[in-house]
């Protein structure tokens, strides 16, 4: 799998994913790969820019998920906003 396709993977993801479509971010695709918190948005940019490899489970996972399959239920892919402080 190329970076472009990475690329393209994240666009179509976020179109059958997202309520209102959109492109996942680099985060809620790390999150859905079941990368790491801390290095996982990196590794996805990295991938994209080319300046790391696609893997053979990251190629798999991407095609499965674009056939229709979905990550599992205890996959949290969307945060809730950190709620605000509210004003005394």
């Amino acid at each position: 799998m190329t970076n472009e396709q990475v690329r393209e993977a994240r666009a179509k993801l976020g179109e059958m994913w997202k309520a209102g479509g959109g492109s996942l971010t680099a985060k809620e695709l790390a999150r859905a790969l079941g990368l790491s918190e801390k290095y996982g948005t990196d590794h996805v940019y990295n991938m994209e820019s080319g300046k790391s490899a696609v893997s053979g489970t990251v190629e798999m996972l991407l095609r499965i998920y674009l056939a229709g399959g979905v990550p599992p239920d205890d996959v949290v892919i969307f945060r809730d906003p950190k709620p605000r402080k509210r004003s005394p």
